[in-house]
């Protein structure tokens, strides 16, 4: 009896052990691979910090140019116009699709459909898209390299994006209280508009900037779509080339001049740190936002003290009590 217990026992502890040993290994390959991907990042992002910080300059960022001389600035300002006319035409259509998906879709196929549509949408490659661009916009309806072809081509890249993070921000919301809303009378306009896109608004945030993250990196398809200006900015929606900042990445790294790898490497910080602000705002919106409420809430006090609130009240004589206030 005794001896059958201190088997029982002892194999126990073996069982415990052997369970220790690989928990401890799970936990060791875990943390070994923690450290190489933040080993990768740090390497990246220092090696491209180093190598743009050291040659920026005022004259670099507030000067128009190509890959060889001048300044960055129509690079800079035409990169972020791409991203607004992507994101203008991704944005609507995105939201409302993912109003459509949660709400007004019942049969399952459809919107089976549609979730395939937009993952397989997410996963075409840039070039393919760039190549769709200028076969359709550029060529076919006559829109030139322009950026309202760039611009489109970006937004058929932003849009599934933006859709499905959006229809997970709805799905997150409790299905009583939109139950609820239908049952004392609310429509799906009533529906969308006072209770998913108000609770919504933080997870609708987040796909947008994911997406302008990721549209701001790319470079195949606005190569196909929106050429390259590099006399300045586009004087038209259509028929004008753009300038953008993957283009001196692209370009200026492959020119065998030492001014055009320090326009390479100063393109690529500038990218990197704005990529990394939007995914960072993306994921801590609610810090941000506290942060944002804490540093304006004395100016937006002072805004309300003057601007908002009523009129003192009148006191004896038709005078205001500020008014008397102000004579003594």
């Amino acid at each position: 009896m005794i001896n059958s217990d201190m088997h029982g026992s002892e194999i126990k502890w073996k069982r415990h052990s052997s369970r220790k040993a690989k928990d401890a290994a799970a936990r060791l390959l875990g943390y070994l691979a923690l450290g190489f991907m933040l080993a990768i990042l740090i390497s990246i992002f220092a090696y491209i910090i180093k190598g743009g910080a050291g040659a920026i300059n005022w004259n670099i960022l507030s000067t128009y140019g190509n890959t060889s001389e001048g300044g960055l600035l129509n690079g800079i300002i035409g990169t972020w116009e791409l991203v607004g006319m992507g994101l203008l035409f991704s944005l609507i259509p995105g939201v409302f699709g993912a109003i459509y998906l949660t709400q007004a879709v019942s049969n399952r196929h459809i919107s089976g459909a549609m979730r395939l549509f937009t993952d397989i949408l997410t996963s075409v490659p840039s070039i393919v898209i760039g190549l769709f661009g200028y076969l359709v916009l550029v060529i076919r309806f006559n829109l030139g390299y322009s950026l309202v072809a760039g611009g489109l081509a970006l937004g058929v890249m932003m849009l599934p994006y933006i859709m499905r993070i959006t229809e997970m921000s709805f799905r997150n919301i409790q299905s009583e209280q939109i139950m609820n809303a239908y049952a004392l009378g609310a429509d799906h306009v009533n529906v969308a508009t006072r209770i998913l896109l108000p609770q919504a608004s933080a997870g609708i945030l987040s796909g947008i900037l994911l997406s302008v993250s990721i549209a701001a990196g790319e470079t195949a398809q606005l190569l196909y779509t929106a050429s390259f200006n590099s006399a300045g900015l586009p004087s038209g929606l259509t028929h004008s080339p753009v300038g953008y900042l993957t283009y001196f990445v692209w370009n200026g790294i492959n020119q065998p001049s030492a001014y055009a790898h320090n326009l390479a490497f100063i393109s690529a910080m500038i990218l990197i740190i704005s990529v990394t602000v939007l995914i960072f705002i993306s994921k801590y919106e609610d810090v941000v936002g506290r942060f944002l409420r804490r540093v304006f809430a004395p100016l937006g006090a002072v805004i309300n003290r003057v601007f908002i609130e009523s009129p003192p009240e009148q006191g004896v004589k038709g005078k205001s009590k500020g008014e008397k206030e102000w004579k003594k």
